[in-house]
Order: structure tokens, then sequence, then C-alpha cells
């Protein structure tokens, strides 16, 4: 069955035009339940893994509970490793924290390298030398951990709204 949207329902197989190249993706009922519940508890219970999946997009979404300033946000995609299993890379955040995880084809749940510095930072009031030295730190990794996100497109690229348009999937 060609799929024009390249998406994946539950034990639908799909079929994506690449480059001149077709290539048939299938994932099973069976793991699509895994990643399902396993999405679920990577998101601390607020988040459903969609109906629909996207294989060639990111997927955004966004919702706010009672009483949030900035909601509950995900963005994720679904990809075949080496060994050509699938997994889910995604980025979340709430008004008090991010995560940055990885599904596994088996619902095995990593924890990816992820901002530091959310829950405050630590000042030395006998050493302003190591104070200032672990702030610059921080700033690095979190500089170069934003690039590393926007680059997979699980943070949001404000210079470059094209890519927003072209690959990103909001719900």
């Amino acid at each position: 069955m060609f799929n024009p949207y390249n998406i994946l329902i539950a034990n639908v197989t799909t079929i994506l035009q690449k480059n001149g190249k077709t290539e048939i993706l299938k994932m099973t009922s069976e793991q699509l339940i895994i990643f399902r519940k396993a999405f679920k508890i990577a998101t601390s219970g607020f988040i459903n893994l969609p109906k629909v999946v996207s294989l060639e997009k990111i997927t955004e979404i966004e919702f706010y509970s009672e009483g949030m300033r900035g909601g509950h946000k995900v963005r994720f995609f679904v990809k075949k490793n080496e060994l050509e299993e699938f997994y889910i890379d995604l980025f979340g955040s709430d008004d008090y924290s991010s995560f940055h995880k990885r599904i596994e084809k088996d619902g095995n749940i990593i924890e990816l390298n992820n901002y530091k510095g959310q829950f405050g930072r630590t000042i030395y009031p006998d050493d302003p030398e190591k104070t200032e030295s672990e702030h610059l730190e921080i700033q690095k990794h979190n500089s170069e951990l934003h690039k590393e996100l926007i680059e997979k497109g699980l943070e949001r690229d404000f210079e470059n709204p094209a890519f927003e348009r072209n690959n990103v999937i909001k719900n």
C-alpha cells in the first residue's frame, strides 16, 4: 500500500521514496506497543505517542495543564540504527526542567546528554574562581548541547524557519 504521507500506523508497511530509491519500512504492532508504553514513561506520564507516527519527520507535541505557563513539550523522531532496529530520540521540557532520551527497540529508556544547571548553580563563597570556572563549563556544555539538539531537530531552530516548515509535524 503506497502511503504518500510517509507515516506509520500499527502493523502497516510504509513505502518511502528517497533519492529515486524505494525503501520499505515495517514496524510490527508489537514494537509500536512497546514504544507507546516506554514513551509514556519517558515523558513522566504526561504525553502519549500519537496514533500516527512519522518515519521521516520530527513530531512536536505541546499541551498545557491548568496553571502552567510553558506547558509540556516534546519533540521526537523515529529512526533505524545500524542494526536496522527502530529507536526513538526525544527531547522534552516543561515549566521546570528538560529531558533528552532515547527509547530502544526493547523499550529500554536511555538518558542522553541534557542541559546542566537547570536547578541552580553552585556558588563557592570562599572560591569565586571555582564558581566562575564551573559556570563557564556549564555554559559551554549547554551551548554545545543546544547546537546538537538543533542539528537533530529536537530543539527549534529560530534562524531556519524553512526547516521547521518542511520537517516538523506539530500536534
